[in-house]
């Protein structure tokens, strides 16, 4: 005779009260400023570090390295 098999479902929804900032809008101003500062570090990326084919400091250390390699 088969036996009877329980079963349980449960069901959970965390509550939400919705978005609340903790900090005030950004006034226009501040708006502009923020947007002003993201395209100028845009700027600097795109046309200096991007475009940049070497780096000359890491070259400094290395070409150091391999002169004290070649006089030993």
């Amino acid at each position: 005779m088969p036996k009877d098999i329980q079963s349980y479902s449960f069901n959970f929804t965390q509550p939400y009260n919705g978005f609340q900032p903790k900090h005030p809008p950004l006034s226009e101003a501040q708006r502009i400023e923020t947007a002003n500062e993201l395209a100028w570090m845009d700027y600097v990326e795109s046309e200096f570090i991007q475009d940049m084919l070497t780096y000359p400091d890491a070259e400094a250390i290395l070409n150091k390295i391999t002169k004290e390699i070649k006089n030993d």
